[in-house]
C-alpha cells in the first residue's frame, strides 16, 4: 500500500514537471542532466519504475522551483509552501535579488503561452528600470533605507554609489518583462510609495542638491508618460521607445478597491505561479495549484470590479494620470521653492 502511495506521489511530481517545462525542452534530458543519470535511468524514474530518492526530490524541487506540496495531496490540509530569496545587509544581497528576478523572467519567456497578471500596490518594479537615474535611486533607497546595506548608511544619494552592474541587470530585467504579455491593476495609491520616498529623502536632506531631486521627479513623470502611452496602444514599449509587439500585450486597469500588497500571478503553459510581496519589495513564490487557482479567481474578480483604462478608455485614463501628475507638480513646486 505504501508503494502505491509513493508511486502516486511520484506520478504527480512527473506530471507537474511536464506542465512546468517549455515544450521545446525534453524532460528526460533535463532529469538526466539534473540527477546525473543516464537517459534510460531518467525514463525509469519518469515512468515510476524507479523510486526517486529524497535527495533527488529535493534537487528536482529546487531546480524547477516546485514546493513539495505541489505534488503531495494537500487539497484538504490548507498548507502551502512558499520559497523566497533571503536578503541581508551585505551589498551583494541586492544583486542576488535582481539576478533571481532576471532568471525567473528568463524561464517565463521560454513558454509560448505566457502571461503576467500584476495587482500593484506599488508601481511594478520593472517600470523604473527604463530610466538609469531613477533605477539608481530605487536601488539606493532599498539598500540604504530597507536593507541597511554596508556602504550606504551615512551617504547621501549619489547615482555613482550604485554599481553599474546592478543598473545593467535591471535593464535586462526590463527587456525580458517587456516581452511577456501583462495585465496590471493599479489603485489610487500605486504611485504613492515612490513619490513619498522622494519627498522623504528631500525632507531628510539625503539628496545632495535640488537638481538631483528634480531629476528623479522628472524621470518619474517620464515613466508615467510611457506607461500612459503603453496603455493607449495596448502594447509594451521598449527602452528605445518602440513597440515590442504588433499584437496587444499590455492592459491596464484602475481599481477603486485597495489592493493591500503586490500580488503577481504568472501563467506558463499549464503551470501557474504566485508571487506575494513582503518586507517592502521582496516576494515569496509558490506553485501550489490550489493556491494559484484561488489567486486567479481573486484577480479575475478584482478585474471585474476595476475600470479598464487602456485602449479606447481615453477619458478614464486621462483622469487617472492627471491626479498623479498634480501630486508630482506640488512636490516639484515644494522642492523648487525651498
Amino acid at each position: 500500500m505504501a508503494k502505491k502511495t509513493q508511486e502516486s506521489a511520484q506520478s504527480k511530481l512527473m506530471q507537474r514537471l511536464k506542465e512546468a517545462l517549455p515544450s521545446n525542452l525534453s524532460l528526460v534530458d533535463e532529469l538526466a542532466d539534473l540527477l546525473e543519470v543516464s537517459n534510460d535511468s531518467a525514463y525509469r524514474r519518469l515512468r515510476g519504475e524507479t523510486a526517486l530518492s529524497i535527495e533527488e526530490i529535493a534537487a528536482i524541487c529546487k531546480h524547477f522551483s516546485l514546493s513539495f506540496d505541489a505534488f503531495v495531496n494537500s487539497n484538504d490540509n490548507g498548507l502551502v509552501t512558499f520559497s523566497y530569496h533571503q536578503l541581508n545587509s551585505h551589498v551583494n544581497s541586492y544583486k542576488d535579488y535582481l539576478v533571481n528576478i532576471h532568471n525567473d523572467l528568463g524561464k517565463i519567456i521560454q513558454f509560448e503561452d505566457k502571461q503576467i497578471i500584476y495587482a500593484a500596490e506599488d508601481v511594478p518594479i520593472f517600470h523604473h528600470f527604463y530610466h538609469p537615474e531613477l533605477t539608481a535611486f530605487k536601488i539606493f533607497y532599498w539598500n540604504k533605507s530597507i536593507l541597511n546595506a554596508k556602504g550606504f548608511e551615512e551617504n547621501k544619494f549619489d547615482k555613482n554609489l550604485v554599481d553599474i552592474e546592478l543598473i545593467n541587470i535591471a535593464a535586462e530585467i526590463l527587456d525580458r518583462y517587456s516581452k511577456i504579455p501583462s495585465i496590471e491593476i493599479w489603485s489610487d495609491d500605486t504611485v504613492n510609495s515612490t513619490i513619498k520616498q522622494i519627498e522623504f529623502y528631500w525632507d531628510s536632506g539625503i539628496f545632495k542638491n535640488k537638481d538631483d531631486a528634480l531629476l528623479i521627479l522628472e524621470q518619474v513623470s517620464q515613466m508615467l508618460d510611457r506607461i500612459k502611452k503603453q496603455a493607449e496602444l495596448n502594447i509594451k514599449i521598449d527602452r528605445e521607445n518602440k513597440p515590442v509587439s504588433t499584437e496587444n500585450n499590455y492592459s491596464l486597469y484602475h481599481s477603486d478597491v485597495m489592493i493591500g500588497n503586490n500580488c503577481i500571478l504568472v501563467n506558463m503553459g499549464k503551470t501557474q505561479a504566485t508571487y506575494l510581496s513582503y518586507h517592502t519589495f521582496n516576494a515569496m513564490l509558490t506553485t501550489n495549484a490550489n493556491y494559484c487557482n484561488e489567486t486567479d479567481l481573486w484577480l479575475k474578480n478584482l478585474i471585474r470590479k476595476s475600470n479598464l483604462i487602456s485602449g479606447v478608455a481615453e477619458k478614464q485614463r486621462y483622469r487617472y494620470f492627471k491626479r498623479i501628475e498634480d501630486v508630482l507638480k506640488k512636490l516639484k513646486e515644494k522642492i523648487e521653492n525651498e
